[in-house]
């Protein structure tokens, strides 16, 4: 299914020409039939001579129902243009141009309607001039079909030439990211919260677990067309039955997306095109049209000529960068601009941001975040897994970024942290001389960055060497670590993990001390583990809270399989090391962890 919305004037015949075209009334409410005038959004369905299946979206025209025509028209990507034979170019006909242009939709056709109201020469008159309003617009030549939608003349045509449109534009984009605006929210008896809209960037299926406007919810069933289906298509228009959130906690400009795929930013920079007859607008309130939605926004230019600006958004939304947004001002009730969102993590350094956002779409997201992860690329950049993947490949190859360990990484970033590991070490060395090394987690936390990126950093590193979560400079070769005798002392003590033996089970008691000043072994409260495994309990635990807020003793001893004797020490250390805070008989995140507390 291919999705299309009308645009157009109030009373030029955009819904008589839905309604001829599928046999449906897309005017759903009493009010709209009793007074002949389409207020909210209508819905239909029709299968087109090719046999595509297309939803249409029929739209207000009405000036003091713009809000609603921009919820119809946000996500869809086809337009429907109608104008009235008997009236020509009006008012809206060119604000409804604007925001198709303003939102990116540049594919559709031209339907002047109402060609049995006026005469031969009138009618050429209007074809004329129309096609003259849209010379330097998104619809130049596009297929402009005359049209009655009494008598059904040119209807045919319009079939065609719908067909022709659909059959020349690109299928919409299967990012395998679905997102879902939803323009009406209902509740059906038996069923319960139901929700529509034009589904975009993936399929959604039964059974799939959602977010529905920040609630977490269950796809219960789709239904397209009228018709049940196991799974929603992207560019269908779709009906969701949701589970686990009720049909009043859900409005109209609210997103269904999956859990964790979507930045969800309050703050954006964006790209900004005034309308031609408007300037840029200045530091001021505005509505953002995004989606089936409307949201206040505070509005702040950040260079002189305007081309950029930063928008403070009321509520966190689902949006990446290429999303295409309208700004309206309701004091003059009237569309200033429309924008285009570059950056969805934008820096607190406002007076930074045009320069980054010159820059193409990797180098913006590695200016915002030096140290990339495919998944973190994906939400940040609104790409799909493959998308990213390809995307950190061009930028390695034009020497914009490195590979290390799953991360796309700034190479200025990469020097920066090596070179600060290299002269804490050398520091340290010189002060110490007889001391080991330095310990990974702390050197990590002082520039910065977290363990397990300085250790993908410095892998393969000419001067330094990670060992059992200690750093240390080549140069420090002659270590019991490095002896025959040290490394099986070492790997006794590795094998035996969470309980070790007693120093004097496993040979010299002296050699296990120097083991210990070097750092491959760490003396807790008395007694000796491996500090391979202890780093192996440290990531054990941060692992844990990821899924559990707080752990006990007993809860650490199961995760570990060990027994209390071992635990306690352990439990200690990392309450030094901050991995964990005490809290009562529990254990939460600490400031080392890297997870939330």
């Amino acid at each position: 299914m291919r999705t299309v919305a009308t645009a157009g004037h109030v009373d030029h015949g955009k819904s008589s020409l839905v309604r001829a075209l599928t046999g449906t009334d897309p005017d759903r409410l009493a009010e709209e039939k009793t007074r002949g005038l389409t207020i909210d959004l209508g819905f239909a369905f029709t299968t087109l001579p090719s046999g595509l299946e297309v939803g249409f979206v029929d739209v207000p025209g009405h000036v003091r129902f713009i809000k609603n025509m921009l919820a119809g028209v946000g996500a869809v990507e086809v337009a429907l243009f109608v104008v009235a034979a008997s009236e020509g170019w009006m008012p809206q006909s060119e604000e409804h141009l604007r925001i198709l242009e303003l939102l990116g939709i540049g594919a559709g056709m031209v339907a002047l309607t109402k060609a049995d109201t006026v005469d031969t020469e009138t009618l050429l008159i209007a074809q004329l001039e129309v096609e003259e309003r849209l010379a330097d617009s998104a619809l130049a030549g596009a297929p402009l079909v005359v049209c009655d939608s009494v008598s059904g003349r040119g209807l045919d045509d319009v079939r065609a030439a719908l067909d022709a449109v659909l059959a020349s534009t690109p299928p919409p984009r299967d990012a395998a990211r679905p997102r879902l605006w939803v323009d009406r929210v209902f509740t059906v008896k038996g069923a319960g919260t139901v929700v529509t809209g034009t589904l975009t960037g993936g399929a959604l299926a039964v059974d799939d677990e959602v977010v529905a406007g920040g609630h977490p919810a269950r796809v219960r069933a789709v239904e397209s067309a009228g018709r049940r289906a196991q799974q929603a298509e992207v560019g269908a228009r779709v009906a969701l039955n949701l589970a686990g959130v009720e049909h009043q906690d859900l409005r109209r400009g609210d997103a269904v997306v999956r859990p964790g795929q979507w930045a969800t930013p309050t703050v954006i920079d964006v790209a900004v095109t005034p309308l031609a007859d408007d300037e840029a607008p200045r530091r001021r309130r505005v509505h953002a049209a995004v989606g089936s939605g409307e949201h206040r926004a505070a509005y702040r230019p950040l260079d002189e000529r305007g081309r950029y600006a930063r928008l403070r958004l009321e509520a966190p939304l689902p949006l990446a960068p290429g999303d295409r947004l309208v700004l309206r001002d309701l004091g003059r009730r009237r569309t200033v601009a429309g924008v285009e969102i570059l950056d969805v993590q934008p820096t607190r350094r406002a007076k930074d941001a045009p320069a980054r956002l010159e820059r193409p779409l990797g180098e913006r997201l590695l200016a915002a975040s030096p140290w990339l992860s495919t998944e973190e690329m994906t939400r940040a950049g609104g790409l799909s897994a493959g998308e990213a993947e390809t995307l950190g490949d061009d930028l390695v190859a034009l020497g914009t970024a490195a590979r290390r360990d799953g991360w796309l990484v700034d190479p200025a970033a990469l020097d920066a942290i090596r070179a600060g590991a290299l002269d804490r070490v050398r520091r340290h060395q010189q002060a110490h001389p007889g001391e080991p090394g330095l310990d990974l987690p702390g050197v990590a936390a002082g520039l910065g960055a977290t363990p397990a990126q300085l250790r993908a950093a410095l892998n393969g590193d000419g001067e330094l060497v990670v060992e059992r979560g200690t750093i240390r400079h080549r140069s420090q070769a002659d270590r019991a670590a490095a002896s025959p005798d040290g490394r099986r002392v070492v790997e006794t003590f590795e094998a035996a993990g969470f309980a070790p033996p007693r120093p004097n089970e496993v040979g010299d008691p002296g050699l296990v001390r120097a083991l210990v000043r070097e750092g491959a072994l760490v003396d807790v409260d008395g007694v000796v583990f491996a500090a391979a495994a202890l780093e192996s309990a440290r990531q054990a635990v941060t692992e844990a809270f990821r899924d559990r807020p707080r752990l006990t003793v007993a809860d650490i001893r199961d995760l570990l399989g060990s027994t209390r004797k071992y635990v306690v020490p352990i439990c200690g250390w990392l309450d030094r090391q901050g991995v964990t805070r005490r809290r009562g008989d529990d254990r939460i995140p600490g400031p080392a962890s890297g997870v939330g507390g």
